[in-house]
């Protein structure tokens, strides 16, 4: 059996095969291939000095993006499993993290140190026979946040699904967040120009043109942000490709006449990485997440995991590729969530005729009202579609009578009126209409784009207005 391909095989095959081409490119500073190999190589040199091996869980605090972009890929080097702790964080919550994680040892871009009382012993998802493993941690928007196990074998599998060799690639937020950081490894993995843009930057559209960005990816969240500044069609020849949360057919729209018309949209997990995106020219995609990409397969099942035919909703299913390989510290959630090969999303879908997969929210957001399922991700896609809208998220509210009534929180225009915009609603929901519209100042979201729905909930006695 061959070896499998590492990211460092890859960053290595490419600096002798072109070492000249750009491999990363910020405001500042540009280093090509053989240039970034040479960096990694000097950290590895300096984190195994320091005691550093095979052996080590090695926690990363590093807000800069290429310095922590050159210690992940040389812990990666050295066989060391790691995990970002990141600066946004508080000190409080990433102890927690490096005592989940059982580090031995903190590497900064400015040095490395040991934790003074590390962990116990190796979980068993971090099994050194499957090669050097990396750790993202889960969204977390309910509950606490699970860690997910990948082999750095098993990015390099998913990468071709989200970067091509010919790109300048770009995400609008650092490398400490998991979905960045995840697609700067895969353009390391694929030989793309990873191109760093912080989302500060006062003049974004201007960045992205002068460091000749070719691809974005953004959150929707983002990319409603993006809409708003005044020169944004000067973008007309970006691959804006969206993520993380349900993309309304109303937002689509106004980013293809906004900014692009090579807009895609899609959806992934961190266990799989990218599992499906719309072409930019299927005139039917409609709020689909698109058909399954190469080396996918998508089902939906029901709650005896058993395929529905096209048009039923259920549980979403992926096998492919460069899945990860367990949660850490939780084999019984790993044993419940993958059977056969399959991985159990936890996401509600339906698939229509041609292939193309439909999202409908999480299978535990799903709430009961007067014996009926409320998808609560179904209603804010017809919330968010009033122009007046510009932040939706619903929420149920107990009532001893009906079971969990739908409430709308809402951010909107100056002035809306709610009672016009329920009437809007209902139009298209029917009966499964949010009984209540509660205008808020923001939709809680962590920093993934995703809705903290706990978080939401407890707004309800906040609104300002019903």
């Amino acid at each position: 059996m061959s070896k499998p391909e590492t990211l460092c095989d890859r960053l290595r095959d490419r600096a002798r095969a072109e070492p000249g081409r750009p491999a990363v490119v910020t405001p500042s500073t540009q280093l090509d291939r053989a240039a970034l190999l040479a960096r990694v190589e000097g950290r590895a040199r300096d984190l195994a000095a320091a005691g550093v091996d095979g052996s080590a869980v090695v926690a990363v605090a590093c807000a800069d993006d290429l310095a922590h972009l050159e210690l992940t890929l040389a812990l990666a080097e050295l066989g060391a499993t790691s995990c970002t702790l990141p600066s946004h964080e508080s000190p409080e919550q990433n102890a927690r993290l490096i005592e989940r994680i059982g580090a031995h040892f903190v590497a900064r871009a400015s040095g490395v140190e040991r934790v003074a009382a590390a962990g116990g012993a190796r979980d068993a998802a971090i099994d050194p026979s499957r090669g050097t493993h990396l750790l993202f941690t889960t969204s977390g928007t309910t509950g606490t946040p699970k860690i997910v196990v990948h082999t750095d074998a098993g990015l390099v599998a998913q990468a071709h699904r989200h970067a091509r060799e010919d790109e300048r690639f770009c995400c609008l937020a650092a490398f400490e967040h998991n979905f960045v950081k995840r697609h700067r490894l895969y353009c390391v993995a694929v030989g793309a120009t990873s191109v760093f843009v912080d989302e500060r930057t006062a003049d974004r559209v201007v960045a992205l043109r002068a460091l000749e960005v070719t691809t974005l990816h953004l959150s929707a969240f983002q990319a409603q942000e993006l809409l708003a500044l005044p020169d944004a069609r000067s973008l007309a020849g970006l691959r804006l490709k969206l993520g993380g949360s349900h993309v309304p057919v109303e937002l689509r729209e106004r980013l293809r006449d906004g900014v692009t018309a090579h807009l895609e949209c899609g959806y992934g997990t961190t266990e799989t990485g990218a599992i499906a995106f719309t072409d930019p020219d299927d005139a039917q995609a409609a709020d689909s997440v698109g058909r399954a990409l190469p080396g996918i397969e998508v089902r939906v099942v029901d709650e005896q995991r058993r395929p529905l035919p096209a048009g039923e909703s259920g549980e979403v299913a992926i096998r492919g590729a460069g899945a990860f390989v367990g949660y850490l510290g939780a084999p019984e959630e790993t044993a419940r969530r993958c059977t056969d090969g399959w991985f159990h999303t936890g996401d509600v879908g339906r698939l229509d005729d041609a292939g193309r997969l439909f999202l409908g929210g999480r299978t535990d957001d799903v709430f009961v009202f007067n014996s009926m399922n409320v998808h609560p991700q179904e209603l804010e896609a017809c919330v968010r579609a009033h122009p007046a809208v510009r932040d939706a998220v619903v929420v149920p509210q107990h009532s001893p009578v009906h079971g969990d009534v739908p409430v709308a929180l809402v951010v909107v225009e100056p002035d809306t009126d709610l009672r016009a915009l329920k009437s809007f609603v209902r139009g298209r929901t029917g009966v499964r209409c949010p009984k209540r519209f509660v205008a808020i100042e923001r939709v809680p979201r962590n920093d993934a784009g995703k809705v903290l729905r706990d978080e939401a909930r407890a707004l309800l006695d906040a609104g300002a207005r019903s």
